[in-house]
């Protein structure tokens, strides 16, 4: 009698491994100073690159940087882009396609007896 072949489970085993792979996609790491100046979030970018977003806490700056990993003579990282984020954190909605407009589910919530004013809390009968 033959003894089973072990290839063919060997060769389901990789397969499975490659979709979920394929399916997760992998996680963006994020990295605080202890609550002081900088916040840091990576995540993938395309194969072999990740970004890099560092945020100052004190100046409401955000810098992007691409990092590039591989040969020796292809490691780099750049510098993609700057902003001042101050007034972008003031808007209510931009290019914003939910379901829902901020207006649109201040008012549901306030129909629902939620205290929109923040912080956000369920208000109490009288």
């Amino acid at each position: 009698m033959k003894p089973p072949s072990i290839l063919p489970l060997l060769l389901a085993v990789g397969v499975g491994l490659l979709l979920s792979q394929w399916i997760q996609p992998e996680p963006v790491q994020a990295e605080s100073d202890g609550g002081r100046r900088y916040v840091a979030v990576t995540g993938p970018y395309q194969e072999g690159v990740a970004l890099l977003y560092v945020l100052d806490q004190q100046t409401q700056r955000l810098a992007v940087y691409e990092a590039r990993g591989g040969a020796p003579n292809s490691r780099k990282v750049v510098h993609v882009g700057s902003r001042n984020i101050r007034l972008d954190t003031e808007l209510d909605g931009f290019n914003d396609e939910s379901e829902y407009s901020f207006q649109e589910l201040e008012k549901l919530l306030t129909r629902r007896g939620v205290d929109v004013q923040e912080p956000l809390g369920v208000s109490t009968p009288d």
